[in-house]
């Protein structure tokens, strides 16, 4: 697994008050068109920081490449740094049983590839999610896991460092995923939604479009399983 950081990636749409094709998203301080001439298995694996090296690692092991590219789903894909963050808690789980234990990727793949395979349902929905289709409040959608819920919203931040600048007259709009953890009443509002009521994850690359689909990257900060 690389950890190489990458450039925080902010999808900055504001209304009326940007120079940019709506089909493009941020990259630092450049823009880059969002459509990418390859399937979304091929994208993640084309990284330049090899970012989902890992990540394609299970999905070939579990035999999912096919789930990943099917057409018209959007995969809120995790990054490496969510299985490292994921195997770091499982060693503590361990070693608070026997303090000798480890838990590897080579773990995951002999123990959990069946909960690996079921669990990457929670990470597709069956519909493309670009930006135009979000609101504040956040878009439900079911989840390719039978029973499991999600809301996908774009909320605005004042957070420089998610690419706020006071000397612009707009604030950026990040993308949020919530996976529901129980059955939330209407209206719901993403940004109210409590630990209880879902795991809500901020996207660090933002609507890049595929030839099978469309691809949100959740932040590094997350963990696997949306343990």
């Amino acid at each position: 697994m690389k950890y190489t950081p990458i450039l925080l990636l902010v999808l900055a749409l504001a209304a009326g008050a940007t120079s940019c094709k709506r089909d493009d998203y941020f990259s630092g301080k450049d823009t880059h068109n969002a459509k990418v001439e390859m399937t979304t298995y091929d994208f993640l694996k084309a990284h330049p920081q090899g970012l989902f090296d890992t990540l394609l690692l299970l999905i070939d092991k579990a035999g999912l490449k096919d789930k990943i590219n099917q057409s018209n789903t959007t995969f809120f894909a995790p990054t490496d740094y969510a299985i490292t963050n994921y195997l770091n808690r499982r060693v503590v789980q361990e070693q608070n049983i026997d303090p000798f234990r480890k838990w590897t990727i080579d773990s995951l793949i002999k123990y959990e590839l069946p909960k690996f395979t079921d669990s990457i349902n929670v990470y597709l929905v069956n519909q493309p999610l670009s930006f135009d289709k979000l609101t504040e409040n956040g878009l439900v959608t079911p989840t390719l896991k039978t029973g499991a819920n999600a809301v996908t919203s774009w909320e605005f931040t004042n957070d420089a460092n998610l690419g706020y600048n006071p000397n612009v007259g707009s604030f950026p709009r990040i993308v949020y995923y919530a996976l529901l953890l129980r059955d939330v009443p209407p209206p719901i509002v993403s940004a109210e939604l409590t630990a209880t009521d879902a795991r809500r994850v901020r996207v660090q690359t933002a609507g890049i479009q595929t030839n099978t689909g469309m691809v949100h990257v959740l932040n590094n900060g997350h963990t696997l399983f949306f343990r």
